[in-house]
Order: structure tokens, then C-alpha cells, then sequence
């Protein structure tokens, strides 16, 4: 914002807005006539080229146009840019470009250029592509118009009159003469700087609007975020206490679990120990209960002989059976019967039955029921026998049966009787042998006693360990517990660690637990919260941000953009009014020297009235608004003639007027240099000399390059070019030194 500064501080003055500059060299290679490169050095204030019709004069000065920027293919007198080019002869080829190139004096460095030359060049190719460069590197055209705007050139090439355009500013519109005096009071560098002002002012409104509908756009989102954001912000807080108690009661459970741990330990040791000591005792009482039990067979040696005893037991009840039999068999025989009356007598059945009765007695006063059927079925089946022994003593004869059975009952009673002698051995044996068992009984008994009371102090031991055992797998579960605590906090046993219990000293274990529980709850509560939501949220409101600052930046910027545009209007109109003054009052000053009295006067006036906009639509409608455009009138009053009005001018009066109008601009604000092709053709010879006294009096203020024919312009030039034509269509160029020009203006 130097530039700004600088005009709001005053300190560029208007005469100095335009910078004076020599154009030193003029290099022209391939445009239009001069196919071969030729190169015009101007060292003189006024330099001319002269020469016949068709030679190529006018290719000169539009050489010159054309390297400052001319668009205008029509002003260059063609219709494409193929025209430009030296399009050959039938003894000179055609050239495949254009170049021309000026250089220019910067020794003072006005322009803001690190070179003492500035060499600007412009080449042209056959499918129309331009070349601009500026001291050998390419630009771009808007660089060359910048750069000219700063010499005080513009569009309108105003310090280059054409063949034949004399008399185009008196030909021309108001605005187009506006433009023309614009442009050569020095104020298109403020009319550049004005419309790139404009042009930011109008993307900087663009951009505050766009920027505004974003802003507006990302607000509801932005607010939206931020309320995630906030729930975001609570978790985390929830989830930071929550983290710091988890750890407190980590630490303190895991302290918890291994004192109580510890103590298991200790308490389970001793026990261990005791009941080791305790089931090798009992190993051992138990090892000597077994060897006196064992070893000396008493159990079994006395059911071996109560199993004898059993055997003789029946043995002698199956003898006293046939005894009793044989006996009733010989008191049946005693009694004497006739065979075919033959009955057994009740005495002999009862008799032969009452040893069977006895014996079933006995049997039913065993209390063994076993024992009992085996005997009973013994004594049914001695019964039976019994019965069919008194069926056969119907048949045998009294004598013998008596005889028989005194037999039978004598080897049976002999038989019982040592059946009797070895029950009682037995018996004897038995006694013996129970009384020994008895004794070993009793010492086993002891013995079983402390086996007993060693078992219960094993049991108690077992009891006691299982108790242990089973607060270890309680201290287990809690392990499992943590372990279950750790996996749901979602952190590792080594993030775990730092802090802790020092942040709650004054909560238990279990309260810890009840705090974490509730403080899930409230992580619940609050809901999840995608990390991607809170990512979009710093990001959407870093760009909202972003974009504020944006709008409020580019609403400054636009405000100063405004304020600049303001003032470089106030300085164009400032600038204009001045410089008009100036150039009216010189107008005048030349008017009357040329025609030697009479009045030239150019005025401010409006032409016409323009469309600004429309308002805002208002209850009874709204009225366009319009603004008056102001152009610039030329009054002139001929002395000794009554002409007032441009039109009624002839041709010489019209190029009278247009130089002196020209003049007045030059002197003005000189140009960096004004090139003037055949300006005085119209003139006689006594304006011709007025016209020649002026170009010396010019040529004290600007570069001067004239094309002309006449000898009176001749004389004022420091040096002439000679230009001509040969047979092969190509320009040539022939220098003279000032008193070879004064010498060929006085022939």
C-alpha cells in the first residue's frame, strides 16, 4: 500500500507523475517493409525520416505503436497479424516473424527498473503468436501497459499522430477526448490503479459474499458440533475421574489382595504342617493296627473251627436223628402184632417224631434266619424219613428189627459220643482262641482310638485348610474381579499404575466400586462420542473461524478498497481539472500564435446522462437513477472570420487546430517522446515555419520524431533518415548529419 500512502501523504506532485524519458534506439526486423533489420538511433532532440511516397515512412511510426502495446490491427493499417510480416518479393523471401525492439534511457531510474537501458521488444509469428519482452525476459502485455502508464503513454497513443490523424482529436467524441487529455495529463497510471481497485473491490465483495454464505452455511453446524463437542468435553472429564478412580482402586485392591493374601499364608502353614505330621501318624498307627491283626490269623483259624464245629454240630444232630429213629424202630419191634393187624402205636410215632420236634425247638431258637430255614429244612427232610420208617415197619418181623436197630443205635451213640469229644475239643480250642482275639481286641481297640482322635485332628486340620482355601478362592475371584475392572477401564495394567490411592485416601475399596459404577452410569448417560465427530468439529470450527477472520479482513479490505477508490477518483478529477486548466490556457496561448489572433478554448461539459442502477423497490415503485457523463468541447473563433463551429473548418484550419491543441498538451505534460508522421502536409509555407518555430520550442520539453516532407521541418531536425525503396520491395535507410540537412532544407 506504498502507492496509497504516498498519494495520501501528497509527496508525488503532478509534474512528476509523467516521467521524461529519451527513446534512444529504434530496431526493426521483419515488419512490414523493413525485412532486413535496421536499427534508428535517435541522439538528436528531433530526429527525421524522409523519404518518397510508398518507401516505407509510416512503417516508422507504427513500428514504433505497435511495440508499446497497439491492439488495433486496423490502426496498423491491416487485417491480421500475418500483415505485419515482411510477406517477401520476387527477390527477397518472406520472413517467418516480426520484431521490433526500442530502448529507452533509464540512467535517472525512474522507471523502476535495476537498468540504466530499458529495452522493450515485441515479436510476431505467422499463426498470429505475440511475443512481449522486457530487456530480453518475457512479460506479459499487461507489464508493458503498467510500465507505459508510469511514462505517461496509454491506449490512445496520444504522442503518436498517424498519416493522416491530424485532425482525430477535433474528429473525435467528447469521452474519446477526455480519454485522449486523460491520458495525456498522466493520469492513466490512477486510471490503471483505479480499475484494478474497482476490479478487487468488486472480487472482494464477491468473496464477502461468498465467505458470508459459508460463514452462514457452517454457523448451524458449527453449533451443532459444538454441542457434541461439549458432551464430548463432559465425558472426558467424567472419564478422567473415572480413570483416576479406577486406578485408586486398582492400587488399593491390589494392595487389599495381597495383604489378605499374606495372611492366608501365614494362617494356612501351620496347618499344613500339622496335618502333614498328623497323616504320617496315622499312616503309622494304622501300619501297626494291620500288622497285629493280620499275622497271627486268629480270625480266620476260628471260623475255620466254628466252621468245623458247624460240621460236627450237624453231623451229631443227623445222629441223634437216627438215633432216635433206631430207637423208635426198637420199641415198634418190642410190641407184638399180627401181620395183617400190624399197626405202628402211638408211642412208636411219638417216639420216632419227638427227637424231630426237639431239634425244630432248637432250630427256632436260633436268631439267625438263615441259619433257621437251613434248619428247619433239614428237619423236614429227617421228618419225612422218620415217616417212611414206620410205614417199613409194618413190614419187618419183630426179632429182627429189634435186633438191627439195637445195632444201628449203638454205632450210633458211639459215633456221638466222639462227635461229642471233638466239639469240645474245638469248643476248648475256640475259647482259647477268643481269648486271645479278645486281648488283640482290645489293644486294637486302643489302637483304633488314637487312629479315631488322630482323624478328627485331620479332619479339623482339613476343615480349617478348606476354610483357607476357600477365602483363597475368594481372593481369586477378587483376582478375576480386577482383572474383569482392568479389561472394562479400557486401559493396561501399566497405565494402571501412576497415581491412585493418594487421590481418594478416605474411600474404601468398595466405595471406589460404587463411584466407578456410578460414574459409568454417567458416561452412559452422556452417550458415545465418535472421535471423527470431534475431528470434523475442530476442523469445521477452525474454518469457521478461519472464515470470519476471512470476512473480517475482506470487509476491511474492502472498506480501504473503497476509500482508495475514492481518492484516486478525488485525484483523477483533481488531477484532470488542473491539467485541463493548464492545457486550456495553453490551447489559447498557441491558438492565437498560429493564426495570429482569435480564441481556441476547450471546456468540462456534459454530453449525455447514463443509467447508474436502480433503487429499491419502494411502496409507490422505483425511479431509475441516472449519471451525466462529461466530455470535452473545443470552441474555436477565427480572427476576421465568423466561424464558431468545428464543422465549418477547412482541412488546413482543422490540422492549425489540432497542432495547436497538440502542442498545448506537449507542453503541458511532455511525453517521454512524440512521434509526428506528415502532421504539417495541410500547411502552407507561412504556417510551415510557425509549425517548424514550434517543434524547436518542443523540442526544449520531449523527444520529438517527425515524418515529413517539409523542408521548414526539415531544418529543426538534428538528424535525418532517408528512406527508400529498391526493386526488391525492401525498405532502406540512409543517415544525414545536421548540416547535411540544413544543407538539403536550403535547396
Amino acid at each position: 500500500m506504498a502507492f496509497r500512502r504516498s498519494i495520501r501523504s501528497g509527496n508525488i506532485p503532478f509534474e512528476h507523475t509523467c516521467i521524461a524519458m529519451r527513446l534512444t534506439e529504434l530496431t526493426i526486423a521483419g515488419f512490414k517493409s523493413f525485412a532486413k533489420t535496421t536499427t534508428f538511433s535517435f541522439t538528436a532532440p528531433v530526429s527525421a525520416v524522409v523519404g518518397p511516397n510508398g518507401s516505407g515512412k509510416s512503417n516508422v511510426a507504427e513500428a514504433i505503436r505497435w511495440v508499446l502495446g497497439e491492439q488495433s490491427l486496423k490502426t496498423l493499417r491491416g487485417k491480421k497479424g500475418e500483415d505485419l510480416i515482411f510477406n517477401g518479393s520476387p527477390t527477397a523471401p518472406r520472413m517467418g516473424k516480426a520484431s521490433v525492439r526500442i530502448t529507452l534511457d533509464n540512467r535517472d531510474h525512474a522507471l523502476p527498473i535495476d537498468f540504466d537501458a530499458v529495452t522493450l521488444e515485441r515479436k510476431i509469428f505467422r499463426d498470429g503468436t505475440n511475443e512481449y519482452l522486457l530487456n530480453g525476459s518475457p512479460v506479459r502485455l499487461k507489464d508493458i501497459v503498467e510500465l507505459l502508464a508510469r511514462m505517461g503513454l496509454g491506449e490512445t497513443k496520444h504522442n503518436i499522430i498517424g498519416q493522416g490523424e491530424v485532425d482525430r482529436i477535433l474528429l473525435a467524441s467528447p469521452r474519446d477526448r477526455r480519454e485522449m487529455l486523460e491520458e495525456a495529463i498522466g493520469l492513466r497510471l490512477w486510471q490503471l490503479k483505479k480499475r484494478e481497485a474497482e476490479r478487487k473491490l468488486a472480487e472482494t465483495r464477491t468473496n464477502v459474499e461468498r465467505v458470508t454464505a459459508l460463514a452462514h452455511e457452517l454457523k448451524p453446524h458449527v453449533k451443532f458440533l459444538k454441542t457434541q463437542a461439549d458432551k464430548a468435553e463432559r465425558r472426558d472429564v467424567v472419564r478422567q475421574e473415572l480413570e483416576a478412580h479406577y486406578r485408586a482402586f486398582v492400587k488399593q485392591e491390589d494392595a487389599d489382595i495381597a495383604k489378605e493374601a499374606e495372611r492366608l499364608h501365614a494362617d494356612a502353614a501351620p496347618s499344613k504342617k500339622r496335618l502333614s505330621a498328623v497323616e504320617a501318624e496315622l499312616r503309622e498307627l494304622t501300619r501297626v493296627a494291620e500288622s497285629r491283626e493280620r499275622p497271627d490269623g486268629i480270625a480266620a483259624a476260628i471260623k475255620a473251627k466254628e466252621g468245623a464245629i458247624a460240621g460236627l454240630e450237624a453231623k451229631r444232630r443227623e445222629l441223634e436223628r437216627e438215633l432216635g429213629r433206631a430207637e423208635g424202630r426198637l420199641e415198634a419191634a418190642r410190641i407184638p402184632v399180627r401181620p395183617e393187624h400190624r399197626r405202628v402205636s402211638v408211642e412208636v410215632v411219638a417216639a420216632t417224631l419227638a427227637p424231630h420236634i426237639a431239634a425244630m425247638r432248637t432250630a427256632l431258637a436260633a436268631s439267625d434266619i438263615a441259619a433257621l430255614r437251613q434248619r428247619m429244612t433239614e428237619r423236614l427232610s429227617d421228618l419225612e424219613g422218620a415217616i417212611r420208617d414206620l410205614h417199613g415197619k409194618r413190614s419187618e418181623s419183630g426179632g429182627e428189627a429189634a435186633e438191627h436197630v439195637v445195632d444201628e443205635r449203638r454205632r450210633i451213640t458211639e459215633e456221638l459220643t466222639r462227635i461229642g469229644e471233638d466239639l469240645a475239643s474245638h469248643r476248648a480250642e475256640v475259647a482259647a482262641e477268643l481269648t486271645a482275639m479278645q486281648t488283640s481286641e482290645m489293644a486294637l481297640r486302643a489302637e483304633f482310638r488314637r487312629i479315631r482322635e488322630r482323624e478328627e485332628e485331620a479332619s479339623a486340620l482339613r476343615i480349617a485348610l478348606e476354610r483357607l482355601a476357600f477365602e483363597d478362592e475368594k481372593i481369586a475371584m477378587r483376582r478375576a474381579e480386577l482383572v474383569h475392572v482392568i479389561a472394562e477401564s479400557g486401559m493396561s495394567r501399566a497405565e494402571l499404575e501412576p497415581g491412585g490411592e493418594a487421590m481418594f485416601p478416605d474411600l474404601a475399596a468398595g466405595e471406589l466400586r460404587k463411584k466407578i459404577d456410578r460414574l459409568r452410569a454417567r458416561l452412559e448417560e452422556i452417550g458415545g462420542i465418535d472421535r471423527a465427530v470431534l475431528d470434523e468439529y475442530a476442523e469445521t470450527r477452525a474454518r469457521f473461524e478461519f472464515l470470519e477472520k476471512e470476512l473480517a479482513d475482506l470487509e476491511a479490505a474492502e472498506d480501504d478498497l473503497r476509500d482508495l477508490v475514492a481518492e484516486l477518483e478525488n485525484r483523477i478529477e483533481r488531477d484532470f481539472r488542473d491539467g485541463l486548466a493548464k492545457i486550456r490556457a495553453s490551447f489559447a496561448e498557441y491558438f492565437r500564435i498560429i493564426f495570429g489572433g482569435g480564441k481556441g478554448d476547450i471546456s468540462y461539459v456534459p454530453f449525455r446522462a447514463v443509467p447508474a442502477g436502480r433503487g429499491e423497490a419502494g411502496g409507490g415503485g422505483a425511479e431509475e437513477e441516472r449519471t451525466v457523463e462529461y466530455g470535452i468541447d473545443i470552441k474555436v473563433d477565427l480572427p476576421r472570420k465568423r466561424i464558431k463551429g468545428l464543422a465549418m473548418l477547412s482541412g488546413g484550419e482543422r490540422a492549425l487546430v489540432s497542432i495547436a491543441l497538440l502542442f498545448a498538451i506537449t507542453a503541458v505534460n511532455p511525453p517521454p517522446f512524440l512521434v509526428l508522421d506528415e502532421t504539417d502536409a495541410a500547411l502552407d509555407e507561412a504556417n510551415s515555419q510557425k509549425y517548424g518555430a514550434i517543434l524547436a520550442e518542443l523540442a526544449k520539453r520531449t523527444q520529438l520524431v517527425v515524418i515529413t516532407h517539409n523542408r521548414e521541418t526539415m531544418k529543426q531536425a538534428g538528424i535525418l533518415y532517408g528512406v527508400t525503396m529498391g526493386e526488391d520491395g525492401v525498405t532502406k535507410i540512409l543517415s544525414l548529419k545536421l548540416e547535411e540537412a540544413a544543407s538539403y532544407g536550403n535547396r
